[in-house]
This record gives C-alpha cells, sequence and structure tokens, in this order.
C-alpha cells in the first residue's frame, strides 16, 4: 500500500520533530484589526489603508527561547469602503514562523515578550458590482513583528501582538487586476487568549 505525504502532513512532522524535549505548547484564538494597508491591486473603494477587524487563531510550541508558530487569520471586507462599488472582499493570511522569546526563567510571573517572523500565503480576493474586476489568487508572503504574553494561571494568560505583512513580489497574474506586479501590504494588530496545552 502507497503512503501518500500530503505538504500539510510534511509541515506537522516538521514541527513535531523540531520541538524541543521540554516544550510547551500554546494555542492563541485571537481578533483585532488590520490597518496602514497599501496595495498595487486596483482598489476601487480606496479602503486598503482602512481598520478592518480580523480575526484568527495560532498554535505555538516553544521552549526556553526558540519556538515555532502557526498562524492564520481572516480579514473580511478588507478592499470594501463607503462607495460601495466593491462587492465583496477578504483577506486571509496562513503562516510558519520562528519564534523567539525572553528566556521563561527570566520572565517568571510577568509579561514575556517575543519577536517573531515567517513566511507563509495570503489570500487576497474581491468581487465588484460591475464583475469588471474579479479576483481570488494566494500569493506568497512574509510577516514580522513582535508581542508579549502574560499568564493569569497555570493555564489562561492574554496576548498582545503586533505583525506587519507583505506580499513577495511577483508577476502580474491577470491583466488589469493591478498596476504592476501584484503587491500588498498591511499591519495587525491583536488581542487575544493564550491557552497553555
Amino acid at each position: 500500500m502507497q503512503l501518500l505525504l500530503r505538504p500539510g502532513h510534511l509541515a506537522l512532522c516538521l514541527l513535531l520533530l523540531a520541538a524541543p524535549a521540554r516544550a510547551e505548547w500554546q494555542v492563541k484564538p485571537f481578533g483585532g484589526v488590520t490597518f496602514g494597508g497599501s496595495t498595487t491591486f486596483v482598489d476601487l473603494d480606496r479602503a486598503a489603508g482602512d481598520p478592518k477587524l480580523n480575526l484568527g487563531a495560532s498554535v505555538l510550541v516553544i521552549g526556553n527561547v526558540v519556538g515555532l508558530e502557526g498562524d492564520v487569520a481572516t480579514t473580511s471586507g478588507f478592499f470594501n469602503g463607503r462607495s460601495k462599488l466593491v462587492l465583496k472582499s477578504h483577506v486571509a493570511t496562513a503562516t510558519g514562523n520562528v519564534v523567539v522569546a525572553l528566556p521563561k526563567r527570566m520572565a517568571q510571573y510577568s509579561l514575556r515578550p517575543y519577536a517573531v517572523g515567517g513566511v507563509g500565503l495570503m489570500h487576497v480576493a474581491l468581487e465588484d458590482n460591475l464583475a469588471a474586476l474579479p479576483f481570488s489568487n494566494a500569493l506568497w508572503a512574509w510577516n514580522a513583528g513582535g508581542g508579549a504574553t502574560g499568564f493569569l494561571s497555570d493555564i489562561v494568560g492574554l496576548n498582545w501582538d503586533v505583525r506587519y505583512f507583505r506580499t513577495l513580489k511577483t508577476e502580474s497574474s491577470k491583466l488589469g487586476v493591478s498596476v504592476g506586479p501584484e503587491e500588498l501590504s498591511f499591519w495587525r494588530a491583536t488581542m487575544g487568549l493564550s491557552m497553555r496545552l
């Protein structure tokens, strides 16, 4: 019987193999805003830079200092604005990141700051009312930022995080949807729970 290993399975295996022997696992559901967006996509409502609600979650496995994280998030209505030329839109990200945190023994029971960065995919989709410039594509992207986690008990804590996301340069995949190569960047600020497993 042939065993098929999909990319998602391979990523999970690498995460498990790279986890330190005494690693701590955390699940972090969060909410926040995206803001400060800039894009070459045709932004009919001129709304890419406006603050928009964002929801997501991450899974972190971390040792004394270094950890690995998987992060997914979505922002509905990313390109929707007051002029209502865009019917619906969203931007979603899925990234794999390296986390470097203050050593646990130094943080003790206070906030534990960290820096984070990695690569992944950014899915960009929009549909305008005239169906003139519909677009849906997954682009390679990177992100970098930092935050802090503070535990209220042995299991539950709070997490604050700010990150910058940007697509990697690529060739335009569809004539007319962007001015030059398809590019999108924005900031994301979130607050959420952090739960030890």
